[in-house]
């Protein structure tokens, strides 16, 4: 192919660059009304998912929960799962948007090899000889895809889609994690507290068990009497062990959550009444607008909707421009000599049949 037929398939690919297979993504809308009477705090929605969420558990004013949430977010492995997840698909847009490039390689090769006098001839006139000789070959190569029918544009579309996903669910992840360590300490305190009431009623009963027995014994009180206030002990005592065997769940939790194993982890009663935060006034909708799955959700509607294109490029032929220019030579010395120079230009072009 000549260097004149080479560049009107180039400009010709260029020209027809600008289809693309598939449909455009498109947010889903809702069919509005043309008037809406809005009152305070009533307005039209719009996505914020990407707005700084902050230290929200800051304002319990809890430093040993300040404390724990700083050491799941540095050591939990399901954090960690979820950056995994978000550098992969952030490498993979890296490695699909490659194919939007030209490929440059070099191919250099050494070769000594040794070829048979009795090998098949090619031509009964010319007889065989056994040779043995060296080729040294350094070649630069330069080959582009044509993305003519958009199958590259909508890879990058599509795994962009997924990265913008990925970094959604990783912040949800990060969300669903505080939010659980924050539960579970607050209902290991609110725990703590009423073991504190319980301990302090079982102390009041064993005293009227004592004077209760002390009136039996002097004849003042039946032994149903005695037989009750110690039933009542005895009750408080196993509620004493239901609550600490709760406490040492919610503490297993704890430590799972902040990446330390269980067995050397622990977490001291505290008996002080936490203070809920003032919580700003607003509507539910303001939650969804900030929900990290809610977008997480409509990146992988994108993701989807680019793949419909990947997919419908595949009954169109893939046309892919090639070139290759080097040197090959039996010595070093002439490898790069103007009789060594080697090169090729081309194009093919692949059409699926079934």
């Amino acid at each position: 192919m000549s260097a004149r037929r080479v560049l009107g398939v180039v400009i010709s690919a260029t020209v027809l660059a600008a289809c693309t297979a598939g449909p455009d993504y498109r947010k889903p809308s809702l069919d509005m009304p043309q008037a809406w009477k809005l009152e305070s705090p009533w307005r039209a929605s719009t996505p914020q998912d990407t707005a700084a969420k902050g230290e929200w558990w800051a304002g319990f004013n809890e430093p040993s929960l300040d404390s724990l949430i700083r050491q799941a977010l540095a050591g939990s492995p399901t954090i960690a799962a979820a950056n995994a997840r978000l550098a992969q698909a952030q490498a993979a847009v890296t490695a699909v948007s490659a194919g939007m490039f030209p490929q440059v390689g070099l191919g250099p090769r050494v070769a000594r090899g040794k070829i048979s006098s009795n090998r098949p001839l090619t031509n009964y006139a010319s007889p065989n000889f056994s040779t043995t000789q060296n080729d040294f070959v350094a070649a630069f190569s330069v080959n582009y895809e044509a993305d003519v029918f958009g199958r590259v544009r909508r890879s990058v579309e599509s795994v962009r889609a997924s990265a913008a996903q990925s970094a959604a669910d990783a912040e949800n992840v990060r969300l669903l994690l505080i939010t659980e360590l924050a539960v579970d300490y607050f209902s290991l305190r609110a725990l703590d507290i009423e073991m504190d009431v319980l301990l302090r009623s079982i102390e009041l009963q064993k005293r009227a068990l004592g004077l209760v027995a002390a009136r039996h014994d002097l004849g003042a009180a039946s032994g149903l009497d005695l037989a009750q206030q110690q039933a009542l002990l005895d009750s408080t005592l196993t509620q004493v062990d239901l609550l600490r065997k709760q406490r040492s769940q919610f503490e297993h939790a704890i430590a799972t959550l902040t990446g330390t194993p269980a067995p050397s982890f622990t977490l001291a009663p505290d008996l002080r009444v936490p203070t809920a935060p003032a919580v700003p006034l607003g509507v539910p909708s303001d939650l969804l607008e900030r929900r990290p799955d809610v977008a997480s959700a409509e990146r992988a509607m994108a993701a989807a909707n680019a793949q419909i294109g990947v997919t419908s490029a595949a009954f169109f032929p893939s046309i892919t421009l090639g070139s290759n220019y080097g040197g090959e030579s039996t010595s070093l010395a002439t490898l790069f000599a103007a009789p060594s120079i080697i090169w090729s230009l081309g194009a093919s072009l692949a059409q699926p049949l079934f």
